[in-house]
């Protein structure tokens, strides 16, 4: 696994959306880029991945440049209940 970094934390309004950047700049050309959602006393569930195209599914949208050195995760309309730790990782597997 590459090195990522991303906000320690983020305030938000209910029904704004809310893009988290997550930054990693030694990621390998096979790598994957994958987001997870992890709520208190619950392990980490996953959410979407991408490779070296943008990808929207029925829970949020993954915006990578072309160099592939950040990636951003984008969550429409949240609510009080998407109050949780958001991880970034990048590997060769899910």
């Amino acid at each position: 696994l590459a090195k990522t970094t991303q906000p320690i934390s983020m305030d938000s309004y209910e029904g704004q959306e809310v893009n988290i950047t997550c930054s990693h700049n030694n990621i390998g050309t096979s790598d994957y880029i994958m987001w997870y959602q992890q709520f208190p006393s619950q392990g980490p569930r996953f959410i979407i991945q991408g490779y070296k195209t943008n990808v929207i599914n029925e829970v949020a949208s993954l915006f990578i440049p072309a160099d592939r050195k950040s990636s951003t995760l984008s969550l429409p309309g949240v609510s009080l209940s998407d109050t949780a730790v958001y991880y970034c990782l990048v590997g060769d597997t899910q």
